[in-house]
Parts: C-alpha cells; sequence; structure tokens
C-alpha cells in the first residue's frame, strides 16, 4: 500500500491509501480482470502519535472478463485488512501483545483504538485463540509465575476465581518481561496440576524456579508435577508477609 493523504483531525489520524495492483485474475477462473472502480473500506489502525489512527482503503473492485464465469466483480485483499474487518491486523496483534504483556484491560486499548470494548474483544478472541494453539508460545519459560484473580461480581456467575500462569523469565541483561501464558477457572491445587499436566514434557522440564504465593494448593501441584523446580514466594507476598 502507499499513502495518499495524512489528515490530523482533533481525535484522530486519517490516512488515505491505495495499492499499487495493476493487475488481477478472477479467483474462480483465473481470466485476468479489468478494474471496475473503487470501493471505500475504513478500519481502525494502531495508535500513532498518540492518538487514534483510522486508515481509509481506497480497495480496488475488479469485474472478470470471462462472461460464462459466475465470479461478476470482486475485491483486491490485503494482509493487512482482513474483507469486512473494523481493524487492521496490525491493531489486533498491538492490543493482544498488550494484554499479554502490559498491565492493561480491553476497555483501556479500545479507547486508544477508537472502537467499542465488543468491536476490540471480537478481534482480539480470534486472534488469542489461534495464538494459544501455536506450541511456539510456550518456548524459553524457565521461571514460571502463579496466582489467583478474582473477576468482578456479576461478570462470570457464582465461580469468579482462576488462576493465571505468568512467564516470569528474565532476559540476557536481567530484565522481566512477565507475559500472561494461559487462566484457567477455578482457584485450586487441582486446576493449577492439571494445567501442569497437559503441557508438553520439553516445557515442565525448562522450568528451573516456580514462584507463588502461601496457598498451599499451589505449592501441592509443584511439588507433584515441578519436582526438580526451586519453588519461591513471589515478591508481593514477601513484602506483605514481612510488613504485616
Amino acid at each position: 500500500m502507499h499513502v495518499l493523504t495524512v489528515v490530523r483531525e482533533p481525535d484522530r489520524l486519517v490516512l488515505t491509501v491505495e495499492t499499487d495492483d495493476d493487475l488481477a485474475g478472477c479467483p474462480t477462473c483465473g481470466v485476468v480482470a479489468v478494474g471496475h472502480g473503487r470501493r471505500v473500506h475504513r478500519v481502525h489502525d494502531a495508535p500513532c502519535f498518540a492518538v487514534p489512527s483510522v486508515v481509509v482503503w481506497r480497495k480496488r473492485v475488479w469485474r472478470c472478463a470471462e462472461p460464462s464465469c459466475p465470479m461478476q466483480t470482486f475485491s483486491e485483499t490485503h494482509p493487512l485488512v482482513a474483507p469486512r474487518a473494523k481493524l487492521t491486523a496490525r491493531a489486533v496483534g498491538w492490543a493482544v501483545d498488550a494484554l499479554t504483556s502490559d498491565d492493561t484491560t480491553v476497555s483501556a486499548l479500545a479507547r486508544h483504538l477508537g472502537v467499542d470494548w465488543h468491536t476490540l474483544w471480537d478481534a482480539v478472541e480470534a486472534e488469542a485463540a489461534i495464538r494459544l494453539d501455536d506450541p511456539g508460545r510456550l518456548g524459553g519459560v524457565s521461571t514460571l509465575g502463579v496466582d489467583e484473580h478474582i473477576w468482578r461480581p456479576g461478570h462470570h456467575g457464582h465461580d469468579r476465581a482462576v488462576t493465571s500462569m505468568v512467564d516470569l523469565t528474565r532476559d540476557e541483561h536481567g530484565c522481566l518481561h512477565a507475559r500472561l501464558l494461559d487462566v484457567v477457572p477455578g482457584r485450586s491445587g487441582t486446576a493449577y496440576a492439571t494445567w501442569l499436566k497437559d503441557r508438553p514434557p520439553e516445557f515442565t522440564a525448562g522450568v528451573e524456579q516456580a514462584a507463588l504465593d502461601p496457598f498451599r494448593g499451589y505449592a501441592n501441584a509443584l511439588r507433584d508435577e515441578l519436582p526438580d523446580a526451586v519453588a519461591v514466594l513471589d515478591a508481593f507476598h514477601v513484602v506483605r508477609l514481612g510488613t504485616a
């Protein structure tokens, strides 16, 4: 894509773009298509200069030149913008990365993107499902953290407790870049132990330290499923217990 115009509106940045494609084959019959005008597709992109960004894509429309082909017209496609998408792939990736590694919420990210909660969550949920199916996401975890979380009342019925697993591995410079690995229903040693049992052997073998709160159930799960890992009390609870 190339940029045609950039307009700074009071509350957003608007970029009008086009592709350079001047040749396309019909996806049904393969015959070279002819141009049939353009249509506008507006999508929200990742924030730029701390304001929401909107991409106005002047999408090319093609017409199949084969009279007997059932495909009369079709629109061009681009990896950045899926058909009928409201968010670019870059915006969705930005949001999922932020939810994984930063202390933020879907509501906050939706405000930064200039969309409502449901629009962002629909896209995030689909992308998160793809990432969860990637076995490589668990690679390189040598320090594993676990803690419970209680959802706000009324959001998830009566059982509002969940167990969260976090990668607490430091990089080669000793810096911590915590990232959320998974969340499972329930606050119990069984919930944590079941999650550990479901991980591949190479994952559990690579965990050298396991941080936890003083809850006995989590300690039992580590004893049974990660017997070679060094269990340590997380810093938050050390300070809390020491100053109680």
